[in-house]
């Protein structure tokens, strides 16, 4: 059973076998205070996905029910996120050094 679902952080779109997932939990980012769900799989590994708990349990009933999933299938084309990456502007500006602020290593 697939379903889709949004990585946490990026909004990219990724497809999750429902049927390989260990356990599910949410969990908190310390830098947002926003809660994401922590879903692992077997042999260890682990995605954070945007979507709540309760919203993934929703979707696995009616996809048993025989329900489809939804939500809009496409995602962006490749030429669209190269896009997206190359114009991302930087979130941090460059910092200004003074001669008297630079740590110059003279060893």
């Amino acid at each position: 059973m697939l379903i889709k679902l949004t990585y946490y952080g990026t909004g990219k779109p990724t497809l999750v076998n429902l049927e390989s997932v260990e356990t599910m939990y949410q969990v908190i980012d310390k830098n947002r205070t926003r809660l994401s769900t922590k879903v692992s799989f077997k042999g260890g590994n682990y995605i954070n996905v945007e979507e709540e708990l309760q919203e993934i349990l929703k979707h696995q009933s009616n996809l048993m029910k025989g329900i489809d999933q939804d939500f809009d299938w496409q995602s962006p084309t490749i030429d669209d996120m190269l896009e997206l990456d190359y114009n991302r502007q930087q979130t941090h500006p460059k910092r200004d050094w003074t001669r008297n602020e630079r740590v110059i290593n003279n060893y």
